[in-house]
Parts: structure tokens; sequence; C-alpha cells
């Protein structure tokens, strides 16, 4: 028998030639995203401010009325959900792929090809979080409607990034 350690059932989600155990980077993943809510949701604040008639909220004043108001007008919502997405997206992109899914054998597709993958897997969970915020903005807070769609819609972002925009380069035959 030789002395290699015998495969375990992670060997195969291991990151960058097998330091990483899949679920290290699942928590890099989670960890990004965290950083990335919080972008959301300042330049989601920031953006609903600068279109709004008035100003929704008054941030400094009052944080709790902040986070408990309803906004007027759902289309808002939507429009600063949109800039808060393309913001945040950008962001995780960079961290992502510089720390969560950093690979020692190359990614199978160039950066400028993983920066559109990334995008496109990450519309579909904009289209789960525009979906959650919009019915749950027509009941409670917009700011806690676009937490609970930025929950909902992280799942779809990990599972389709870890297998496509972040796919590791195989060796040839």
């Amino acid at each position: 028998m030789s002395g290699a350690p015998a495969a375990t059932a992670f060997d195969a989600n291991r990151v960058g030639g097998g330091r990483d155990p899949f679920l290290a980077r699942y928590g890099k993943f989670l960890l990004v995203g965290l950083t990335g809510v919080v972008v959301n949701l300042i330049v989601f604040t920031v953006t609903l401010d600068a279109i709004s008639p008035r100003p929704t909220y008054d941030l400094y004043a009052n944080l709790w009325k902040f986070a408990s108001t309803s906004s007027s007008n759902p289309v808002d919502n939507l429009v600063a959900s949109a800039v808060a997405f393309a913001v945040a997206t950008l962001w995780n992109f960079a961290l992502n792929n510089l720390w969560t899914f950093r690979s020692t054998v190359g990614h199978r597709y160039r950066l400028s090809h993983r920066v559109g993958l990334y995008y496109g897997v990450s519309l579909g969970s904009l289209a789960v979080n525009e979906v959650i915020l919009f019915v749950a903005s027509l009941y409670i807070a917009p700011l806690i409607g676009q937490a609970i769609g930025i929950v909902a819609g992280s799942v779809v972002g990990f599972v389709g990034n870890r297998r496509y925009t972040f796919a590791e380069a195989t060796a040839p035959p």
C-alpha cells in the first residue's frame, strides 16, 4: 500500500489543486457575498434617495425609521435594486475571482469571458431578487424585502458560478 492519503468525498471539490475543501470555498463565497450585501444595500439606499421625488429615507437622522419605512413607489425600488445589483455584482466578481475561486491550474475561460458569465449567472439571481422585492415591498419595508431577495438569489449565484464561471481548466487528455 502506498503512502498517499486516501481520497475523500470532498477531493473532487477542492480549489486550486487540492488545498481548500468545498466547505472552505463555500464559506469564502458567503463572506464575499456578505460584503456584497453591504455594498448592495448602501447603493440601493443612495440610489433610492437620488431618484425619489423627495427623499424616502433619512438614514442619518433615524436608522430604525429608515429600516421600517415603506416606499410609496415600488418602481423606484426596482430601479434602485438594479443599480445596486450592477455595482455589487462587479464587487463580488472581483473578490470571488481573486480569493474564493483562485486556481493554481487556471480557469477554463479568460477573465473577460468570466466577467460575462458571472453577470449572466447573476441575472438569474437578480430575477429571483426582483420578484421577491416587488412582492415583499407591497407588504413590508423595501430594505427588508431587498435583504430577503438577496439571500434567495445567492443560492442561484453560488451553484451557477461554481459550475460555469469559475470552472477550472482541464488538462489535455
